[in-house]
C-alpha cells in the first residue's frame, strides 16, 4: 500500500502543478552546474544566473503557450551564448528540447516544423561552442529535433487516444442509461398489463355475481348466497395472485427461483379458471389436446392470461353465452382458441374499460414470446380468439 503512495500522488497532482515543479527544479540544477563547473568571474556571475532562470522558468506555462515558450526558451539559451562565452556542456539545452517535445505533442506538424527551425540555430552553436565538428555539431542538433519531435507525436497519438477511449466510456455510459431505461419501462408495461389482467378478471366476476345477487336477493336467496360466495372466491383468488405479484416485484429471499416459478399460473391452473367463470354465469368448456408436453413457465403464464382476458371480456360483453376453450398442445407451437356464441342479450359496455384495450393487451403479451393473437367476430353473433405460440420460449426484448 505504502509503495503505492507515490504513484497515486503523482497522478492526483495538476499537470500545471508538475511543470511548475520541473521549471523550478531545472533552473535550481542549471544554477548549481554555474556554481559547480564555471570559474567565477567568466561572462559574470550574475548575468549567467539570471539568464538560467529566463532559460527554465517559461517552463512552468508550457502547456499554455508552447510555441512561446519554445521560442523564449531559444532565444534565452542563445543569448546566454552569446552574452556569457562559456562553453562549458551545460544542460540548459534541455528547456528548449522539452518545449519542442511540447510543442509537437499539441501542435500540428507545420508548427512543430517552425519550431525545430527555431531550436536548431542555438543547438548548433552550443555544439560548435564546446569545440565539436560542425559535422557533428548538425548530427547532434539533428538527433536532438528528431528525437524531442518523435516523443512528442507518441505524446500526441496517446492524448488522441485517451481522449477517444473518454469518448466512447462516456457514449457506452450513456448507451448503458438507455439500456436501463428501456428495460425500466418494459417492466413497468408487464407489471401493468398483469394488473389489467388479475384486476381485470377478478373485478367483472365480482361486479357480475354482486349483481345477480342484489337482483335475487329477496326472490331467490340460495342464489344470492352462491353469487356472494362466488364473490368472496374471486376476491380470494384476486387477492392471492397479488400477493404472488408482488413476491416477484421484491425477488422473495428464502426461494428467490423456486418462489417464482411456483407462484406463476400456467396451464394447471386453467380447469380452477373456468370453474370461477362457471360460477360467473358464463357456460364454459375446455378441451385439451395434444402432447402434454412440459412448457416453459413463461409460455405457460402466456397462455393463461390470454385465456384469462379473453373470459373476462365475455363476462363483460356476452354474459351467459356458451364459450368454449381449446388448448391443443402441437409438436412445434401451441394453438389456443377462444369461443362464444352470441349473448341471449345485448350486454352494455362496462365505461371504465375498452375491449380494445384488452386485445391489445394480449397481442402484446405473444408478441413477447414470438406468438399472434387474431380477433374476429362470429358471422352468426359471437366472437373468437385465436392465440399462436411456439412451443418453445423464444422471449423477445
Amino acid at each position: 500500500m505504502r509503495g503505492d503512495l507515490p504513484a497515486r500522488w503523482l497522478t492526483s497532482v495538476p499537470p500545471y502543478t508538475v511543470d511548475v515543479i520541473i521549471a523550478v527544479g531545472l533552473t535550481a540544477i542549471g544554477c548549481l552546474v554555474e556554481d559547480q563547473y564555471v570559474p567565477s568571474g567568466v561572462g559574470g556571475d550574475e548575468l549567467a544566473y539570471g539568464l538560467t532562470a529566463l532559460v527554465f522558468l517559461p517552463l512552468a506555462v508550457r502547456r499554455r503557450w508552447p510555441v512561446t515558450v519554445l521560442v523564449v526558451t531559444s532565444l534565452a539559451f542563445l543569448a546566454y551564448l552569446a552574452l556569457t562565452g562559456r562553453n562549458q556542456p551545460t544542460p540548459k539545452y534541455w528547456a528548449p528540447m522539452l518545449a519542442l517535445y511540447t510543442v509537437a505533442g499539441t501542435r500540428p506538424p507545420l508548427t512543430v516544423v517552425t519550431g525545430a527551425v527555431v531550436l536548431a540555430p542555438p543547438l548548433f552553436w552550443a555544439g560548435l561552442r564546446a569545440s565539436l565538428a560542425p559535422h557533428v555539431a548538425v548530427g547532434m542538433v539533428v538527433a536532438a529535433v528528431a528525437v524531442a519531435w518523435g516523443f512528442g507525436d507518441v505524446s500526441r497519438r496517446l492524448g488522441e487516444s485517451n481522449r477517444k477511449l473518454v469518448e466512447l466510456t462516456r457514449q457506452l455510459h450513456a448507451e448503458q442509461r438507455a439500456r436501463t431505461e428501456r428495460a425500466l419501462t418494459g417492466e413497468r408495461v408487464r407489471i401493468a398489463r398483469e394488473l389489467h389482467d388479475v384486476v381485470a378478471h377478478h373485478m367483472a366476476v365480482i361486479a357480475v355475481q354482486t349483481g345477480l345477487a342484489g337482483h335475487v336477493f329477496h326472490s331467490d336467496p340460495p342464489a344470492a348466497h352462491a353469487a356472494l360466495d362466488t364473490v368472496a372466491a374471486a376476491s380470494r383468488e384476486g387477492l392471492r395472485e397479488m400477493q404472488r405479484m408482488l413476491r416477484l416485484l421484491r425477488f422473495d429471499s428464502d426461494d428467490p427461483v423456486g418462489g417464482q416459478r411456483s407462484s406463476t399460473p400456467g396451464l394447471a391452473d386453467l380447469p380452477a379458471l373456468i370453474d370461477r367463470v362457471r360460477a360467473a354465469g358464463v357456460p364454459v368448456t375446455l378441451e385439451l389436446t395434444g402432447t402434454p408436453t412440459v412448457l416453459p413457465s413463461g409460455l405457460q403464464l402466456c397462455v393463461y392470461r390470454v385465456v384469462q382476458e379473453a373470459l373476462t371480456n365475455v363476462i363483460k360483453h356476452a354474459a351467459g353465452s356458451r364459450t368454449t376453450v381449446a388448448v391443443h398442445r402441437g409438436a412445434d407451437r401451441i394453438t389456443v382458441r377462444i369461443g362464444n356464441e352470441a349473448p341471449a342479450a345485448r350486454v352494455a359496455p362496462a365505461e371504465s374499460d375498452s375491449p380494445r384495450h384488452g386485445l391489445m393487451s394480449m397481442r402484446e403479451r405473444a408478441a413477447l414470446y414470438g406468438g399472434t393473437v387474431s380477433a374476429r367476430p362470429r358471422p352468426e353473433g359471437g366472437f373468437d380468439v385465436e392465440l399462436t405460440l411456439p412451443s418453445t420460449d423464444r422471449t423477445t426484448v
